[in-house]
């Protein structure tokens, strides 16, 4: 349930933000977006469809990127720090009104450098010869409708929550993102709400039949990326996770 607040809330702040970003914030995300440090590992271009057909389904360009996202390296903790310096500067206003300032920029760069190895390891993830990411968004729309940009930004902002069913919630590859996480991150999602959804072997550690792992073992020169201990998250507010949330989409969407 946090997880689905804090990314509805991400998704709904975005939608606010790109209504009027400042000139500093523009100019900050081009730069990222421009960055060939950053596409080598992020492969953004494939995501450019989502903001210019705001109408059409999310779910062909978000496949794109992850195959390309999947087979390069990863993201250095350089990469990431100047990802996350150039927003929090860049685009202090919107990161202000998110909850965060530039005093917390060191916290923030420390979150993303110890969560985007475990997030990037999820999200590469197949069922088979299928991106879990994928195969979810897919079986989500058949009851949600099209996920286009418009459509999930009219989800996140209501007040009236589509239950999913649970063959998609409690799915071969949501237990395997379940595993991925809470090996990476322990403690992020609650096992007693997965397992009064999807029962007692949901969590109990095991990988489902036909789950692989398609993440390029490769990293970007510089300083490697980390899984450091501890939990930077206490330090921030609810309203700043979800600013965290908001940086690293804005950091992909540019």
């Amino acid at each position: 349930m946090l997880t689905r607040t804090l990314t509805l809330s991400a998704i709904a702040s975005l939608a606010a933000a790109q209504v009027s970003l400042s000139s500093s914030c523009q100019a900050a995300l081009t730069t990222i977006a421009t960055s060939p440090d950053v596409n080598a590992c992020l492969v953004l271009t494939p995501l450019i469809p989502i903001l210019t057909n705001p109408s059409e389904s999310i779910v062909d360009p978000v496949n794109s990127w992850l195959t390309g996202l999947c087979a390069a390296p990863a993201c250095s903790n350089t990469t990431l720090a100047t990802i996350v310096s150039s927003i929090t500067s860049g685009c202090s206003a919107e990161v202000q009104s998110l909850g965060l300032s530039s005093s917390d920029n060191s916290t923030v760069t420390a979150l993303v450098q110890r969560f985007y190895p475990t997030v990037r390891k999820a999200v590469c993830l197949k069922d088979g010869n299928t991106n879990c990411v994928t195969e979810t968004l897919t079986n989500a729309q058949s009851v949600l409708g099209t996920l286009s940009l418009n459509n999930i930004m009219t989800l996140a902002s209501s007040d009236v929550e589509t239950p999913l069913p649970t063959n998609i919630t409690c799915s071969n590859c949501a237990k395997a993102i379940y595993n991925t996480v809470n090996t990476g991150a322990p403690g992020i999602l609650s096992p007693e709400s997965l397992q009064d959804t999807c029962g007692s072997s949901f969590t109990d550690g095991t990988t489902p039949a036909g789950i692989s792992e398609s993440a390029s073992d490769n990293v970007q020169s510089g300083n490697n990326t980390s899984n450091q201990s501890g939990n930077g998250a206490a330090q921030l507010s609810f309203g700043a996770l979800s600013g965290v949330s908001v940086i690293s989409v804005l950091a992909l969407l540019v």
